[in-house]
């Protein structure tokens, strides 16, 4: 037969597993919102690095646009005005243009670089987020079962330490 102490240290060992149980699946819940929000801001990151690429490539084909017709009305009225050597104008205004030309890639291809790395950063702010949630251990139903046992054999023990001597001898004998 148990005694009141023992029945109660069961309860509360059945009590703090239940607890920590309920607190492990908290986190779980708490871990699987931050890797959603992790996964949010990462999308979101890479989202506003690939509308900057598209202004960009639209920036860069406006301004060799922009370039290019300004180079052609430049020959037009070079050409227009008779002011020498046809060939020689073409040539003078056709090495402004590629050195414009060549500003203008090389500013986008900053551009690019930049983008890339912000992609690169992006990754790296998503991995440190992923690497600070921290795991979550289940109570061990084992542990519980171990501990019960343990508490019943210990009131057991007791109670047998408290029935009279006399008593168990003679019930023996019969």
């Amino acid at each position: 037969m148990c005694d009141v102490v023992t029945a109660l240290k069961v309860g509360m060992a059945v009590q703090n597993y239940r607890s920590a149980k309920a607190v492990a699946k908290g986190k779980k819940l708490a871990n699987a919102q931050t890797r959603k929000s992790s996964d949010k801001a990462y999308l979101n990151d890479i989202s506003k690095i690939d509308k900057d690429a598209v202004l960009a490539t639209r920036e860069k084909k406006a301004e060799d646009f922009r370039l290019s017709q300004e180079e052609n009305a430049k020959k037009a009225e070079a050409l227009n005005t008779n002011a020498g050597n046809g060939l020689k104008i073409m040539q003078d205004i056709g090495g402004g243009y590629d050195m414009q030309f060549l500003d203008v890639s090389r500013d986008f291809e900053t551009d690019v670089l930049n983008l890339v790395s912000q992609e690169s950063e992006a990754y790296g702010a998503q991995e440190r987020r992923y690497n600070s949630i921290k795991p979550v251990t289940m109570p061990s139903k084992t542990g519980l079962y171990l501990q019960v046992a343990t508490i019943g054999a210990e009131g057991w023990q007791k109670s047998q330490s408290n029935t009279d001597p006399d008593i168990t001898s003679t019930e023996g004998s019969h």
